[in-house]
């Protein structure tokens, strides 16, 4: 009885390391094999399906920078005649904002080192002349909109430097500050505190000491934000969601000052706190961490990369996301590589997503593989956008804001995988306070990342005084957006509103619709501003009765403040229409 119970038990293992062996299966993509390199999926063309850009070394010739077209499934070198580099990074990003896809990638060439910017022309790849500094080997960049004026700006280090570029119309303009001056390293945007703007996370060695840590975005200045994270070296790093509690979480591979492979876990906990979660994965370093929601359950999984403890060792893992932190490795049979890139990407449309991997193999020799996710129907198909996102609600509470939205159906992505961008204004159309990342009229997103809301339906905003206009798209696997939902807005003017109870002022009537009379006990100055925070009127009193003239003041909300024996007090008015 014994016996049998093993074979049994031996038949389920073996059936189950089956199963899950057959969730990827390897494609003949005719992909270049580097080494030393990087990779990124993006769809440059706008036909609706993901390119791929690829950089390395291919050992037996020149360095490469290609990019590969996907024609339904069908990838082709189009020989865009950009600069071979190795020890590279690469991404794609609109910085210029006409609607496809440009280039952004550093690393060494044949003859130096580089950071080269190329503008996508119709599908033809042009250098742009910049300042941006030689990184050369292990550098690290990322696209993001730090400042919320609807435009990309640079993130860019490595040789023991790390420097932000502003875009002003696609002029770069470094706007120095004091960020650590790395290499070796990573770098990636993502709003952990939830206040609006994207914050840094940079991570890499400063000359024998190595880094890990965040840079919070206050605005007009970057400031440090001391998280008890372990500093690594030689890794990556991913934001995501992981616990859907509204809040960004990371999860980061390298080295430790041991030279140890790490792979850790850090816990949003809110209040600038993270908890390092171990996740029991495999720890790597030289490679690639990177959330994606592979089995379309709604949750993000993990894809792990690179070289492992045991000298020699490396792996390629795909861990399944079962909630609570815990994850199971589903032994997918993917290709061991490190001194590479990963990636997620729904390169057959089919509605799950498909790795790309590229990197040193485990005899040494170059590899870059692409492997199709069985679950889906394994067929290209036309991506259709997902629906529109409807019932956009918002309610405001003080400074604090809550917008919610309905989920959206899709052609091939299921719903609960769907993920959402939310862009936030104070102009219509406008991003100043979030930003998507997306064409605000077409919907078209110029990065190839998932929606900064992940899979939430609501999200709660800390917002100053003013007036906000807000819309939300839905993004399938395949990173393809809908169109924003129509426009909507609210308007925070609750916080320091002075209650008529205790005051010695009066303001009447209220609502006004052709005058409005304030009567002040005392000398003031008497200043009246919309809702965008423009000032409409100004009076000096001298005490006693004060008449504004209102009748051709448009409709809605303004703030009356009244200033006076050094003291400030602030009244709400509403305008109404002409009666």
């Amino acid at each position: 009885m014994a016996r049998k119970l093993i074979l049994v038990s031996i038949l389920i293992l073996l059936t189950a390391i089956n199963t899950f062996s057959q969730a990827f299966s390897a494609q003949p993509a005719g992909f270049l094999n580097v080494a030393r390199s990087s990779l990124a999926w993006g769809d440059y063309d706008n036909d609706g399906d993901l390119d791929l850009l690829l950089a390395g070394d291919p050992v037996t010739g020149p360095y490469a920078l290609k990019i590969y077209r996907n024609d339904e499934g069908i990838f082709t070198d189009i020989n865009a005649n950009l600069t071979g580099i190795y020890n590279s990074a690469v991404t794609w990003g609109d910085f210029d904002n006409d609607g496809d896809l440009d280039i952004l990638a550093t690393g060494r060439s044949a003859s130096n080192s580089n950071t080269w910017l190329y503008r996508n022309k119709n599908g033809e790849f042009v250098p742009v002349n910049t300042d941006f500094q030689q990184v050369g080997s292990d550098g690290a960049i990322a696209w993001g909109d730090y400042d919320g004026d609807g435009d990309l700006d640079a993130l860019i280090a490595g040789n023991f430097s790390c420097k932000l570029f502003n875009n002003d119309g696609g002029t770069f303009t470094d706007v120095g500050g004091s960020l650590p001056a790395v290499s070796n390293c990573w770098v990636d945007w993502g709003d952990f505190d939830n206040d609006g703007d994207l914050d840094m996370f940079i991570m890499g060695d400063l000359g024998g000491i190595l880094t890990s840590c965040i840079y919070r975005n206050d605005k007009d200045f970057f400031s440090e934000v001391q998280c008890g994270f372990t500093p690594l070296v030689g890794g990556s790093a991913s934001w995501c969601d992981a616990d859907n509690d509204h809040d960004l979480d990371l999860i980061v591979c390298g080295f430790d000052e041991y030279l140890e492979p790490n792979t850790l876990i850090y816990q949003n906990l809110g209040d600038l706190q993270f908890l390092c979660m171990i996740p029991g994965m495999t720890n790597a370093s030289l490679g690639t961490v990177a959330w994606g929601d592979y089995d379309n359950d709604g949750d993000a999984d993990v894809l792990v990369t690179g070289q492992n403890p045991a000298c020699g060792s490396l792996s390629s893992l795909v861990y399944r996301n079962d909630g609570g932190y815990m994850f199971t490795n589903i032994l997918a049979g993917l290709a061991g590589a490190e001194r590479g890139n990963a990636a997620w990407g729904d390169y057959d449309n089919d509605g799950d997503l498909d790795i790309a991997i590229t990197g040193n193999s485990g005899s040494g020799s170059p590899i870059t593989m692409l492997y199709r996710n069985n679950l889906g129907t394994n067929t290209f198909q036309v991506n259709n956008a997902p629906s529109v996102p409807a019932g956009l609600t918002s309610a405001v509470s003080g400074h604090q804001v809550l917008l919610q939205w309905n989920h959206v159906n899709d052609n091939t992505t299921p719903e609960a995988a769907i993920t959402y961008n939310l862009r936030i204004g104070t102009t219509p159309g406008g991003c100043q306070m979030l930003p998507s990342m997306a064409d605000a009229t077409t919907g078209y997103r110029l990065v190839s990342q998932p929606g900064n809301m992940s899979n939430d339906t609501s999200w709660q905003v800390n917002l100053p005084d003013g007036n906000y206009y807000w819309s939300v798209q839905a993004l399938d696997h395949s990173l393809v957006g809908s169109q924003f939902a129509e426009e909507q807005q609210f308007t925070v003017l609750n916080v320091g509103i002075e209650p008529p109870s205790i005051t010695d002022k009066e303001v009447f009537p209220n609502p006004v619709t052709a005058k409005l009379f304030v009567n002040t006990s005392a000398d003031a100055e008497i200043m009246i501003f919309n809702e965008k925070g423009i000032l409409v009127d100004r009076k000096t009193a001298s005490g006693g009765m004060t008449e504004f003239q209102t009748v051709c003041w448009p409709s809605g909300v303004y703030l009356l403040r009244i200033f006076t024996n050094g003291k400030t007090q602030t009244f709400k008015v509403v305008k109404q229409g002409k009666l």
